[in-house]
């Protein structure tokens, strides 16, 4: 696993340096402060990433989530989930364990503390704190396949690998 950690940190070390990538976060920025959604997202283009990643990653995605607004407690049935902090701060609640999140350029943290690797039907849900959190997450699955249950309602949706 630490070495899968290490090509997922390898390969967001070069992405938040990508103008696209940097764009990308500002629009969903813009997008969020207009929003009634507690956060939105976009995938990226794995063939955009110029590094080696794990056998097993089949999307990627950054997430900007709202200040101050929890993110809703659900599960993935059908992905695991590796997801890192660039941006913001605040809380995680995975599997019932509730942990301050690290950001990714941490240089006292380990990788396995700035990383969240989120099982399938494990259930989580983020508390971002003060400012808008952006995070970049992994699935095991491709963009068009990524299932979201809500932990509550246990209503379903499907993310459609578009920008919403």
């Amino acid at each position: 696993m630490r070495n899968d950690l290490e090509k997922l940190n390898n390969a967001v070390e070069l992405l938040i340096y990508q103008k696209n990538f940097l764009e990308r976060v500002e629009q969903l920025n813009e997008e969020i402060n207009l929003s009634d959604e507690p956060f939105v997202w976009s995938t990226i283009d794995l063939n955009s990433i110029d590094s080696s990643l794990p056998e097993n990653i089949r999307s990627c995605w950054v997430f900007v989530l709202k200040k101050d607004v929890p993110s809703g407690c659900h599960y993935h049935p059908n992905s695991v989930q590796h997801m890192v902090t660039v941006r913001g701060e605040g809380m995680s609640k995975v599997g019932g364990v509730s942990k301050r999140l690290v950001q990714f350029g941490s240089l006292s943290d380990s990788l396995t503390d700035k990383w969240l690797v989120i099982g399938k039907g494990v259930p989580h849900e983020f508390f971002p704190e003060k400012q808008n959190m952006t995070v970049v997450s992994f699935h095991t699955c491709l963009s068009e396949d990524l299932e979201e249950i809500a932990c509550d309602t246990g209503e379903m949706r499907l993310y459609e690998g578009g920008t919403h």
